[in-house]
């Protein structure tokens, strides 16, 4: 039997290829129609072969990430689309680096006399940074509260101290670490208390951190200081004692809280190049006058590979869901406006490194195959798999810019709500609406076609396996949702993608 990997990948490859090779679509006016164009067996077939145990979960820089790489090279080829890494590969290389988090990793904290021993995965972990985020730090710890409210109390206080956080940094990321720099602070720790949400933590990191080795700028997910986030015992070891006012969480304290203790972190990584790459083809534009300027469609690609086993023993993260999805979507997409296309180019970007802090979109988006300037709207598709179709949607980042409100004329023209809602650094959106494209996140809302609360939440219970091994590819899962999810990005692509959008 061929019990190699990448074998049975490509055998099980050229077994799948002949179930998305069906006729093409027909031809779509420039605004879309009614009805959908989108192929839902083409999106089982392709989330079947993607989200299949042989890609081993499509980790960022593995073989079974690059064997994804190929397939959706080869169904760009298929569909007549053009290259964008070169005039013969829809290849998109990427400069990225690993760093391995090494178990010798420690943290110690030192109240006193006293001092305590803290163990990389157990304890904390080391979060996502830079190419200077892996090294180590040490002093006396600050609490500063919330992200959201800190940024005032980043003072030249700090200098030579830590900088502690309760929750992630999010957003707000791209004033504080610039700010925390300039303090002199040496490090960072964000405080997780909730030990679902730390295991959550340590399964979506496994044992390595990858960073683009090129001025991508972002302090977001790759700061270039060291940032650890601590589990239940090192949360409480840190705040053991301390009287933190509830200003301080609340946002009303013009100051943050000295813990009196020092945090001494040691990390120890082996740091190697990574070969990865993006995947991208374009739709040329059927208007001579419109076909430099772009509508994007993007999805990333990869997922978490192997990680911490789950009751069953399944270590494999296959990301059905997430984003198996995604990429079926915009695959079925191109599929659908390629019979007719429409005046400005569309093109289609796939990108890996998204779970390992949005590394594909942020190198892309800092060395565009296009000027950003000629994007009229980016469209990102990475919110699951519905398993029944969304009467309501969330537009992420539609309440700046013109895009937000054209999707929710749209959802309104089908007798559907969209909600325009604020922006955040979760998915490959955001690298290029910080750069001032107009970008927008479509994720479907709570509400779907005949379907009571009750079932809803029997549904989720039944299928929403997100950042699990329990992701999987079933024959029986309803592929209505994702055939509504897509639709509406097409109508959404072709309105912008129209001349009258000029």
């Amino acid at each position: 039997m061929n019990t190699h990997p990448i074998r049975r990948a490509v055998a099980f490859l050229v077994a799948a290829l002949p179930l998305v090779t069906g006729a093409p679509a027909s031809a779509q006016s420039p605004l879309g129609a009614t009805r959908s164009a989108i192929d839902t067996l083409a999106i089982r077939a392709h989330t079947r072969f993607l989200a299949h145990d042989s890609l081993q979960g499509r980790g960022t820089g593995t073989a079974g990430e690059r064997i994804a790489a190929g397939y959706i090279a080869a169904q760009l080829l298929r569909l007549g689309l053009q290259p964008l890494g070169s005039d013969t590969s829809f290849l998109l290389p990427i400069p990225l680096r690993e760093a391995v988090i090494d178990p010798a990793t420690s943290a110690t904290l030192v109240v006193g006399s006293d001092s305590l021993r803290f163990r990389t995965g157990a304890d904390f972990i080391v979060n996502t940074g830079g190419a200077g985020a892996f090294r180590d730090f040490r002093g006396r710890a600050h609490f500063l509260g919330q992200a959201m409210h800190a940024l005032p109390r980043v003072t030249p206080a700090l200098n030579g101290g830590v900088a502690v956080f309760l929750g992630p940094l999010g957003g707000d990321a791209m004033n504080l670490v610039p700010a925390l720099i300039d303090a002199g602070v040496t490090g960072v720790v964000l405080l997780v208390p909730d030990s679902a949400q730390f295991d959550l933590y340590v399964r979506s990191r496994g044992d390595s951190r990858f960073f683009v080795d090129a001025p991508v700028n972002d302090p977001v997910w790759q700061p270039p200081i060291p940032v650890i986030i601590a589990g239940p015992s090192l949360t409480d070891a840190l705040l053991a004692g301390a009287s933190i006012p509830q200003g301080v969480v609340q946002g009303t304290a013009s100051s943050g809280v000295d813990l009196a203790r020092t945090i001494d972190v040691h990390i120890r990584a082996d740091i190697r190049p990574v070969n990865s790459a993006n995947v991208g083809g374009v739709l040329v534009g059927s208007d001579p006058a419109l076909r430099n300027e772009y509508v994007v469609y993007t999805a990333h690609y990869d997922h978490l590979g192997i990680s911490t086993p789950d009751a069953s023993g399944d270590s494999i993260y296959n990301g059905f869901s997430d984003n198996a999805a995604g990429t079926a979507m915009l695959l079925a997409i191109a599929e659908a406006m390629r019979a007719a296309p429409p005046a400005r180019s569309v093109a289609f970007l796939f990108f890996t490194g998204e779970e390992r802090g949005l590394l594909g979109s942020s190198y892309l988006a800092s060395a565009p195959p296009f000027p950003l300037e000629n994007i009229v709207a980016l469209i990102n598709l990475d919110a699951g798999a519905p398993p029944a179709p969304p009467v309501s949607w969330r537009i992420a980042g539609g309440d700046t810019g013109p895009i937000g409100p054209l999707a929710r004329d749209i959802a309104a023209q089908h007798g559907w709500e969209a909600v325009l809602g604020s922006a955040s650094p979760n998915s490959d959106y955001w690298p290029f609406l910080t750069r001032g494209v107009p970008a927008i996140f479509i994720i479907p809302g709570p509400d779907w076609e005949n379907v009571t609360p009750e079932q809803r939440d029997a549904l989720r219970r039944r299928w929403d396996r997100y950042h699990q091994a329990g992701d999987h590819w079933h024959a029986d899962f309803p592929f209505s949702g994702l055939e509504r999810y897509a639709s509406f990005a097409l109508f959404v692509g072709l309105a912008a993608s129209s001349e009258a959008q000029r």
